[in-house]
């Protein structure tokens, strides 16, 4: 008898110690997943906060990939545990609905599939880095010449490049003769110099080249003069006209080198901290500066560009307020469009009047190696 008492006190205190295992297991979930679900509201509305002026907002927004991602772990937990604890989590995810679009698209269809009609307008969007003229190993510019004749055979009607390279001291890098000889699918063009080199006297800025006529074309000044900017055309299709944006903005200026593993990791962060918080704030500035310039617009617009942001930033969601992302509304999957290590980075851009345009069409050229960016074509609709 003795015995048998002894075994029986020792399952109970082993049912007493599963017990509250479970309720610490429980709770402790329970205040990671109300830290979490906190968390995720304050990312959620710091897009809505300008970097310039409180600069934390900008490290703050990049946590919503991972706040959408606990998110939905807490859901599947809750929910095989048979918890109605998963509603918090689902609100939330429901609220976040915008992230999800700029995150994940399912509106692709291919190009084929478009009926082909006479106010249909195809627009490329390319940062081409400098067409290779630093990165080149050898002296055959075989970068140069595949990314130039890629360019200049695309059957788009607007070609918005970032990162351009000019150079009318070489035959190789005379690239604005060559996109826009009267031979070629864009005899018009508008090219604005941010920078000059001493290397064959080069240019570095950004252009527009067209099939159709500009009447009008300018630059959007920045209040801080940088080596990005931002470019404007009204070019004429027809008897309508559209207002075509090419912007460049504020790089983050990450070696990507300096983010290797190193002795000291803290001088890594510290060096990639500096670099962000400063792009943060320029960026900010800049794209205010655009969006004052497209309400005084007279005419539909679409804008293109290497915004040097992810989707979940002041940046994106400043522009989408006024413009319809064409990505969210015709892209397929991810579409990311950086060409290296960090390679999950979306930061290629196609904005648009939804009110007066309908994009029909989007994709993202992956096959398409020559730079560190990959071009992005849409096709709209005029109404």
């Amino acid at each position: 008898m003795p015995s048998q008492n002894r075994s029986c006190n020792s399952r109970r205190r082993k049912v007493r110690y599963d017990s509250w295992r479970r309720r610490y297991a429980r709770r402790t979930f329970r205040f990671i997943n109300s830290l979490v679900l906190v968390i995720s509201v304050i990312s959620y509305l710091s897009v809505l906060v300008s970097p310039e002026f409180f600069w934390l907002s900008g490290f703050v927004s990049m946590l919503i990939p991972f706040c959408i991602a606990a998110n939905i772990f807490f859901i599947f937990l809750w929910w095989w545990c048979k918890r109605w604890y998963a509603l918090y989590s689902l609100f939330v995810l429901i609220i976040g609905f915008p992230f999800w679009q700029a995150s994940i698209s399912l509106g692709g269809v291919w190009e084929e599939d478009i009926e082909k009609n006479k106010n249909y307008l195809s627009v490329l969007s390319y940062n081409v880095r400098e067409f290779d003229v630093y990165q080149q190993k050898d002296n055959k510019h075989t970068v140069t010449k595949n990314t130039i004749e890629w360019v200049k055979n695309d059957t788009s009607d607007i070609k918005c490049i970032q990162d351009f390279y000019n150079s009318e001291s070489t035959e190789v890098f005379n690239t604005r003769e060559q996109l826009s000889a009267q031979n070629s699918k864009s005899p018009y063009n508008f090219h604005v110099r941010y920078t000059s080199s001493n290397h064959n006297r080069g240019q570095f800025g950004i252009a527009i080249f067209s099939k159709y006529p500009f009447i009008n074309k300018g630059e959007v000044p920045f209040r801080v003069r940088t080596d990005n900017g931002a470019i404007f055309a009204d070019i004429v299709k027809g008897k309508d006209t559209i207002r075509i944006y090419n912007i460049h903005l504020e790089s983050m200026s990450i070696n990507q080198n300096e983010l290797k593993p190193i002795d000291k990791p803290e001088e890594t962060f510290w060096y990639a901290g500096k670099r962000l918080k400063k792009g943060f704030s320029m960026r900010a500035q800049q794209v205010q500066t655009i969006t004052n310039h497209i309400k005084t617009s007279p005419y539909p617009v679409i804008l293109c560009g290497d915004l040097n942001d992810l989707p979940y930033s002041y940046t994106y969601f400043k522009i989408r307020r006024n413009l319809k992302n064409s990505f969210e509304s015709k892209g397929l999957g991810t579409e990311f469009t950086f060409n290296g290590k960090l390679f999950f980075l979306r930061i290629d851009n196609q904005f648009y009047d939804d009110e007066k345009l309908d994009c029909l069409y989007f994709n993202t050229h992956r096959e398409i190696p020559f730079s560190d960016h990959y071009p992005i074509r849409a096709i709209y609709e005029i109404e």
